[in-house]
């Protein structure tokens, strides 16, 4: 894979933090709601999650305007977003049918952008940047 396809890459995974951010922030009673889950109340801990995994959009931004540089965020991006997903799994499982079934579109993506990033590190490392 090329720089080109990474810069692409991070670009997406930009787009999917930070549209996805701003999707739940807007549509947080229909998410519920259909979820059949109240809001959190105060939305506190909600919005602040919401607001770690914007802030890790634009990082991702950043990476895709100097991958070299910026290889780090790509790393905690990695970890972040195999470590959001292992504690969906580990709730889907512990707690089966609680947890609403669509909360799997953003894990399942999540661990797509986990391998694209470990595919990544593995090019920044051979490529001795």
């Amino acid at each position: 894979m090329a720089e080109t396809f990474y810069r692409r890459m991070f670009q997406i995974g930009a787009l999917w933090n930070l549209l996805g951010g701003t999707f739940i922030l807007v549509a947080t009673p229909w998410v519920f709601r259909t979820a059949g889950l109240v809001p959190p109340s105060p939305p506190l801990y909600y919005q602040a999650w919401i607001a770690l995994f914007m802030t890790f959009g634009l990082g991702y931004h950043m990476v895709s305007r100097d991958l070299y540089r910026n290889k780090d965020i790509a790393a905690l991006g990695l970890i972040g977003k195999l470590l959001f997903s292992l504690i969906f799994i580990r709730n889907f499982l512990t707690y089966p049918g609680e947890v609403p079934s669509f909360f799997w579109i953003p894990v399942l993506g999540d661990l797509v952008f986990v391998i694209l990033f470990g595919m990544f590190l593995s090019f920044v490392r051979r490529s001795g940047k």
